[in-house]
């Protein structure tokens, strides 16, 4: 009875991939991929779902770059703002430091 059971099969990404494409295939039955792959019939199932969901959410995103968190934006706005005061800052301290030394 214990040569009946069947042990999940783990597969990589790019093997689930290859199953994906393999079972796209016209002519490919379901049986007949799950049989080559050793997987069963719901981790094919699994596998088609994923790579649709993984599709919906690459074409959701549009093409070309992605946009600019805005809190990123504005954190990037205030250290450029930081950084230029601390800049001036430094800039009077020197000039400071000349005109005590000097004296």
């Amino acid at each position: 009875m214990e040569d009946r059971v069947q042990r999940r099969k783990r597969l990589t990404p790019e093997q689930k991939w290859q199953v994906f494409v393999e079972s796209s295939r016209k002519g490919a039955t379901d049986a007949e991929v799950c049989r080559r792959w050793g997987i069963t019939p719901w981790q094919l199932r699994a596998i088609r779902d994923r790579v649709k969901d993984g599709a919906l959410g690459a074409l959701a995103r549009g093409l070309g770059r992605p946009r600019k968190d805005p809190e990123v934006a504005s954190l990037e706005h205030e250290l450029e703002r930081t950084s230029r005061a601390l800049h001036e800052l430094a800039i009077e301290n020197t000039l400071l430091r000349g005109k005590t030394d000097g004296a």
